[in-house]
């Protein structure tokens, strides 16, 4: 098992615990307790959602994790193309910068790796017939 190390952009943590910080604030200036324990629950369980991705590489499979039991099992020899995105939609990627779309069987992900050029080269040594889009 080869693991990928993950990117995590700090504009996704901000876009994200600005609800946090907005409801925290107003739940203690209210006296809230149940506000408050929401507003940790809420930390918790986006901290979960960010935190749980991984990627790996068992096997020739591309192993995307995107919550505790959650994977994405993708046969490397499936894949068609690989080409960076600015691409937004909701996906196993937990930063707006360096994201990559991955092509296979008709179908296709987006994740962040946090060395492209590793990633590339690691999906090439097993699939050299991948079409790379910079």
């Amino acid at each position: 098992m080869r693991k990928i190390p993950v990117k995590y952009g700090i504009e996704i943590l901000v876009i994200c615990l600005t609800p946090f910080l907005f409801m925290i604030s107003e739940s203690i200036s209210n006296g809230k307790v149940t506000g408050i324990l929401f507003s940790f629950g809420y930390l918790i369980l986006v901290g979960f959602v960010i935190f749980g991705i991984r990627y790996w590489i068992e096997n020739e499979e591309l192993v995307i994790q995107n919550l505790l039991f959650w994977k994405t099992r993708i046969r490397i020899s499936e894949v068609s193309k690989i080409e960076k995105t600015w691409n937004a939609l909701s996906s196993p990627a937990p930063s707006i910068t360096g994201r990559v779309e991955i092509y296979y069987n008709k179908k296709s992900i987006v994740i962040s790796p946090k060395n492209f050029e590793e990633f590339k080269n690691e999906l090439l040594r097993i699939n050299p017939n991948i079409i790379i889009k910079e």
